[in-house]
């Protein structure tokens, strides 16, 4: 499974931070202790299903992506 935004070589992929958790972040909101930390990707997934607001950590760039986030199976 992979979460991730954009298409060719600008795409995005959703990693984990410091290789231990993938890391969302509430909409204007990037204070890593507002962040919520999931151990796996299927568990970010679900919950960016139920925090459409949400946006989570995704590289190259180190960037948080809110806006056209893609779960792919």
């Amino acid at each position: 499974m992979k979460i991730r935004s954009g298409k060719g070589a600008s795409a995005q992929e959703a990693y984990k931070v410091g290789n231990r958790f993938y890391k969302c972040f509430p909409i204007s909101n990037n204070v890593v202790v507002n962040a919520k930390e999931f151990e796996s990707i299927e568990d970010a997934a679900v919950f960016l299903i139920q925090n459409p607001t949400w946006g989570i950590r995704m590289n190259p760039g180190s960037a948080i992506i809110y806006k056209n986030i893609e779960i792919v199976r």
